[in-house]
């Protein structure tokens, strides 16, 4: 059996980012590969009319989409490897 291009993101840990747009604020989910976080998803998933309703929003949609059996999944942040010379 092959593994999917996309498999890793069963076990992604999920985040939320809510950001002003043109007078709204629009919510993204960011997928990070627990096993490499320089492997990365961002989905933008609505845009609403107050701060307040995004990051209600985002969060609901964080955790729908962090639901699994083992647990909340989370990046080690020893395995970043970012040299920014």
């Amino acid at each position: 059996m092959t593994k999917q291009k996309n498999d890793w993101l069963l076990d992604a840990e999920v985040q939320y980012k809510v950001t002003p747009i043109k007078g709204r604020w629009e919510v993204s989910l960011i997928f990070i590969n627990t096993k490499d976080p320089n492997q990365v998803l961002i989905q933008t998933i609505g845009d609403y009319r107050s701060e307040r309703l995004a990051e209600i929003y985002g969060r609901s949609m964080q955790q729908t989409a962090a639901k699994d059996p083992r647990g909340n999944q989370k990046v080690d942040k020893d395995a970043y490897d970012i040299n920014i010379n």
